[in-house]
């Protein structure tokens, strides 16, 4: 039995350092600095981007304040109600954007819909855009 845990744990190595892995990240820890700061301020200039988005082109969606993370709560029960993974997977289907279905984190997210914002900008933009284009139509089709 310790065997096949053991094996688990370790398949294709994954929970050991790699070769390059202990340099790494003395190296980030040491002198990543200006990196992380500069990744921060990206990520809240998004997560701004975000919030001016939301307000402006979804108002029946609340994005919940974040300080800590890159990833975003939606809000959507005043018109998803309970049905997170509908419509996560309704804005899949029409616009191809994956979002996290609130619910698979806890009943108390059954209304909400999770979004990444690490990404490029662009990458974000679009992200938006088929957001709106499929919250639009998922609120056709109710």
């Amino acid at each position: 039995m310790r065997n096949k845990v053991n094996r688990g744990l370790n398949t294709d190595e994954i929970a050991e350092p790699g070769t390059f892995a202990v340099a790494a990240a003395v190296a980030a820890f040491n002198e990543g600095g200006e990196w992380l700061d500069a990744l921060r301020e990206y990520i809240y200039g998004n997560k701004t981007r975000v919030r001016a988005f939301v307000t402006k082109e979804l108002p029946d969606v609340c994005l919940v304040h974040s300080e800590a993370t890159y990833l975003l709560w939606l809000d959507c029960k005043k018109f998803a109600k309970h049905r997170a993974k509908e419509l996560a997977d309704f804005i899949r289907e029409e616009t191809g954007l994956y979002l996290s279905a609130g619910n698979q984190y806890g009943l108390g997210g059954d209304s909400f819909l999770r979004l990444n914002v690490a990404c490029p900008r662009i990458v974000l933009e679009d992200g938006l855009e088929r957001l709106k284009k499929g919250i639009l139509n998922y609120r056709n089709k109710v």
